[in-house]
């Protein structure tokens, strides 16, 4: 492999590399860093002597013993796996493979749950959402699946709103207040979700290039057209997507009281099975300081999609 001289910022992080990690935006300042080390191809099965701390028929996450991770996948196309080792302070992630063909999807899921992973291990906040950067600081729209978020998220853009964070949110929680850190500047979506926000989904390139993977195309942003903020907002509210109704009509945004705020946080962790009991409590803990620091609000919208410029401008007023 090459040196680590790819470098990119990413969720308050300077990530370098020894091979290119497409649609991350550049390194911006002195953040923490991380080095991505693509070790190369190996027969090795990543077999880790502990017992598995979590796995279902795709992924496999070990705690060791010595602090540190180790995340598996199986390429279902072959039987094939690839790794990613975290060193126990996430400083060092290394990448290993056992098939030259996944090396084209591998770095759009580092990007998801494999960077969610170093995060955890470093004790950051992260919850399930999409953030978009207001005029008063930051929005994170969450959701279960099916309840648009992707879709509303892709409308905020189309609208002139500027994304912040696709999915993930991750969070900075100080004296200062609570911040979101930006993420990288692509949104992804389904052709659905991008054809009801106005954009070309055909045209859309595909964000795995394995048909096994999902058909999630993606929407290249910018700070240069607006599209894409690069700098951490305040999070200022947090709207929590309910399923569409029938018909059309003004959206209903209803406020929920700070108790109730903390279970509905707690359920949008994101990629909260990789969380020891120590990290869970101090997610339940920043969660709460959350819940008490920003406004979070139910939206209830109808399935007309004609509407969704209508519900942008009510979430970001």
């Amino acid at each position: 492999m090459n040196g680590f001289d790819h470098e990119y910022g990413l969720y308050g992080l300077t990530l370098r590399s020894n091979r290119a990690l497409p649609g991350l935006a550049p390194r911006r300042g002195d953040a923490p860093e991380i080095v991505i080390d693509f070790a190369g191809r190996t027969s090795d099965a990543f077999q880790c002597a502990d017992e598995p701390f979590w796995q279902n028929g795709f992924e496999t996450l070990w705690h060791r013993d010595d602090g540190s991770w180790l995340l598996r996948y199986v390429d279902e196309r072959d039987g094939g796996f690839w790794s990613v080792a975290f060193a126990n302070d996430a400083t060092r992630l290394t990448v290993r493979w056992t098939d030259d063909a996944m090396l084209d999807d591998i770095p759009s899921v580092l990007q998801g749950p494999g960077l969610a992973a170093a995060l955890h291990l470093r004790r950051v906040p992260l919850l399930h959402a999409s953030v978009l950067a207001t005029d008063g600081g930051a929005i994170a729209l969450m959701g279960t699946p099916g309840a648009g978020k992707s879709t509303t998220a892709a409308a905020f853009v189309a609208r002139g709103h500027a994304l912040l964070s696709d999915d993930l949110a991750a969070l900075a929680i100080d004296d200062d207040g609570i911040r979101v850190q930006p993420g990288y500047p692509r949104l992804r979506l389904y052709a659905d979700s991008a054809r009801a926000a106005g954009f070309a989904a055909d045209t859309l390139p595909r964000v795995f290039a394995a048909a096994i993977l999902g058909d999630k195309r993606f929407v290249a942003l910018s700070p240069d057209d607006g599209t894409f903020c690069p700098e951490p907002r305040a999070l200022r509210a947090i709207y929590l997507l309910q399923p569409r109704r029938a018909g059309g009509g003004e959206p209903r945004i209803r406020a929920v009281p700070p108790r109730n705020a903390l279970p509905l946080l707690l359920q949008n962790i994101y990629s909260g099975r990789f969380l020891d009991a120590s990290r869970r409590a101090m997610t339940m803990r920043a969660c709460a300081r959350v819940a008490d620091a920003v406004p979070m609000y139910t939206v209830e919208a109808g399935d007309d999609l004609a509407q969704l410029p209508r519900l942008v401008d009510a979430l970001a007023a």
